[in-house]
């Protein structure tokens, strides 16, 4: 048989994985805010700009501070230019106050949405990854 057929039945499968492992988000939550939401004042309370330009702020809602993130230039904004203490308006749903945005709520809408690859799948193609390439090996050797 040739080498070509005998690689369509896991190129078939390899494309099935994704497709069954792969998911659309949705982000109702984010559609939601974008759709319902109120501005609080927020400061920024850490930077970690090494690592995807990672940031934090809080911002106090009902008496209780919040905490959330924001990825490098989301907002148009680079991290190595933000300060601890910097002002950001922090969108909030006031009928679901954990779901808050430091950026408008269409963009963050816009980016959270979409076909994303969960990460536990490329876990379990690591782990697949072995077993596979020991049976391919047996079974090259069976043949000679």
């Amino acid at each position: 048989m040739p080498r070509a057929l005998s690689m369509a039945p896991a190129a078939r499968a390899a494309v099935l994985a994704l497709l069954l492992g792969g998911c659309y988000n949705r982000a109702a939550e984010v559609a939601d805010l974008a759709r319902h939401h109120v501005t609080a004042a927020g400061r920024v309370v850490a930077l970690d700009c090494r690592h995807a330009g990672r940031w934090w702020y809080q911002f106090e809602w009902d008496g209780r501070r919040r905490r959330g993130w924001a990825s490098d230039g989301a907002d148009g904004e680079s991290c190595a230019r933000r300060r601890l203490g910097d002002r950001v308006t922090v969108y909030v749903n006031p009928a679901v106050p954990a779901v808050h945005r430091a950026i408008d709520p269409a963009l963050a809408y816009e980016q959270e949405r979409g076909f994303y690859l969960p990460q536990w799948l490329w876990f379990g193609l690591a782990a697949l990854a072995l077993p596979l390439s020991a049976w391919m090996a047996l079974k090259r050797g069976s043949r000679r």
